[in-house]
């Protein structure tokens, strides 16, 4: 007698299938007039404004000196902080699913992934600020009007359905790599 278990494993499986082929079918090209990716992509940017200006701002709000310590990091070496990023944004999420392979390797997965997840956020307020300070030219005083200049900077580009990720992706990984070996040389010492 087969288990109810594979039944339900299968049937919650095919009602999966089935929703994400929807979904799919739902937003197939050239369905929608012109007007509709006018506001789609007015809802992008609108979105990835408010979602920047909240990080960005909560981070020159709670901490200004961290912000702008961060900010003189890719100031001084741009370089260093985007190969940085890559490691902490790529490379250690693809370590941590290899450690998760085995059952005692999720002791570490798991918690590494929730670290990785807040550096990514901290790294993404750092590139915001990083980018409106660039723009805005404060100097070394970092403050609010870097943090919203960077959010208006950063929603333009995101509002580009694909090109637009690739670039905030690209822009993300300078302030993942700052975060990132700080939290990396703070805990070597």
């Amino acid at each position: 007698m087969p288990s109810t278990r594979s039944i339900a494993s299968v049937g919650g499986s095919l009602a999966l299938g089935l929703a994400v082929t929807g979904v799919a079918a739902a937003q197939a090209p050239g369905t929608g007039t012109g007007l509709d990716l006018h506001v789609e992509l007015a809802a992008r940017f609108v979105g990835a404004f408010i979602g920047n200006l909240i990080v960005g701002g909560l981070l020159v709000a709670l901490g200004p000196g961290y912000a702008a310590d961060k900010v003189d990091e890719i100031a001084d070496d741009p370089v260093a902080a985007f190969v940085w990023g890559l490691l902490v944004g790529i490379g250690v999420p693809i370590v941590l699913a290899l450690f998760a392979i085995t059952i005692l390797g999720l002791v570490v997965t798991i918690p590494g992934l929730i670290v990785v997840a807040i550096v990514g956020l901290v790294g993404q307020a750092v590139s915001v600020v990083w980018v409106g300070d660039a723009i805005a030219g404060s100097g070394s005083r970092v403050g609010g009007k870097a943090a919203l200049v960077g959010a208006v900077a950063l929603a333009v580009p995101a509002a580009i359905p694909i090109l637009g990720n690739l670039l905030t992706t690209l822009i993300g990984f300078f302030g993942i790599g700052v975060v990132g070996r700080g939290l990396y040389e703070s805990w070597r010492d």
